[in-house]
This record gives structure tokens, C-alpha cells and sequence, in this order.
């Protein structure tokens, strides 16, 4: 499954979240394995592609703007993973 798929797709993470204001751990554990094994490569190119720096530039949106409909475990698991994420791309800086 590529990043969009994960991230915006019919079954994606964002959907869980603003549809059933649900966390899907699986789906945050493929991301993050999916960024690990691309930030090399991204790295060594210089560039994200366009499909996954969109994806991922969503998700970062959806994660900072937060939800009132989210319950409190929620909430706390959207802030630890924006984080995650957070750290993840910092190490694509030079």
C-alpha cells in the first residue's frame, strides 16, 4: 500500500480519525515503517515525492488541527504521533 492509500485512502488513517474518531494503530505502524525505509532514499534524492510530501502534508494538517469530536486517548495518541512524525522527517534535514 503506498503512502496516499494509507494516509487519505478509502480505508486511510485520516478517514478512521474524522469518520469514526478512531486511532488505527496498524495503519500509523505501516506510515511510520513506510517513512523509515523511504527517508534514505528521499535523502539521497534531495526531494519527497509529490504524491507522498501531499499525503504527508495532510496528515500533519489533520494532527495540528485536532477534532472536538475526538475523546481524550484520542486526542493524547494524535499529539504522540504528530510527533512521531515530527521527529521521523527532522532527519531529513541536512
Amino acid at each position: 500500500m503506498d503512502l496516499f492509500d494509507m494516509i487519505l485512502g478509502e480505508n486511510g488513517l485520516l478517514v478512521e480519525l474524522r469518520c469514526n474518531n478512531a486511532f488505527h494503530e496498524p495503519l500509523f505502524a505501516g506510515i511510520t515503517r513506510y517513512l523509515d525505509a523511504h527517508i534514505p532514499e528521499w535523502q539521497a534524492n534531495g526531494a519527497i515525492p509529490v504524491a507522498d510530501a501531499s499525503a504527508l502534508f495532510n496528515l500533519i494538517d489533520e494532527f495540528a488541527g485536532g477534532s472536538r469530536f475526538w475523546n481524550e486517548a484520542v486526542r493524547r495518541r494524535v499529539e504522540d504521533a504528530a510527533q512521531e512524525i515530527q521527529d521521523l522527517l527532522s532527519t531529513l534535514e541536512p
